[in-house]
């Protein structure tokens, strides 16, 4: 497959996403996508938006980015059992339930294995659903300083499948919640 940014040669789905219900369609096809382009040449949201970019002079993002940033939050809202929106690391992606299945099972490791931080910040998540800010301020690590760490232990929570992100219209900050209470079908293949 070509690169996603080599636009010399484009691929079968590349600007063919009119609709959240074509985009739903787009990442059950193709499995697995990252939302902005990538240089790995892998199939991404950002590419397959049928929508003009930015225009210079332009105020904002644009309508294809505005798209793809609002779409990789409504479609696991949408499709809840469809559709997985997560990180790897090497970013954001949607994919398939299918393809979740296997991720889930290479990549879960128990919360007791992450690094301090992460397992703080997990603590408090269990009780609650809680967005970035409030669990900075909960672990203290608020401050500039602080964010990248913060920043590391949150992303590592996501990475070994123990916190994601709530899936809920309208939500317009990060709110995380266990990954076992939002999927329970997955997560109950590593309780004890």
């Amino acid at each position: 497959m070509t690169s996603s940014t080599d636009h010399s040669v484009m691929p079968p789905w590349a600007k063919s996403v009119f609709t959240i219900e074509q985009a739903r369609d787009f990442v059950l096809e193709v499995g697995s996508c990252s939302i902005l382009s990538n240089k790995r040449g892998t199939p991404a949201l950002w590419d397959a938006i049928a929508a003009p970019d930015k225009q210079p002079g332009e105020t904002g993002w644009g309508e294809r980015m505005e798209l793809a940033w609002r779409w990789k939050n409504e479609l696991p809202a949408l499709y809840p059992t469809e559709i997985f929106y997560g990180k790897r690391r090497d970013g954001a992606m949607l994919c398939s339930f299918g393809v979740l299945s296997g991720l889930y099972e290479a990549s879960w490791r128990p919360v007791e294995e992450s690094t301090v931080v992460a397992q703080r910040i997990f603590s408090f998540i269990a009780q609650q659903e809680l967005s970035s800010r409030e669990l900075r301020l909960l672990c203290q690590l608020s401050n500039k300083n602080e964010k990248a760490i913060f920043d590391k232990a949150l992303l590592e929570l996501q990475l070994i499948f123990q916190i994601v992100r709530v899936n809920r219209i309208g939500l317009d900050v990060d709110m995380w919640t266990p990954f076992d209470f939002q999927y329970p079908e997955l997560g109950s293949r590593h309780r004890k």
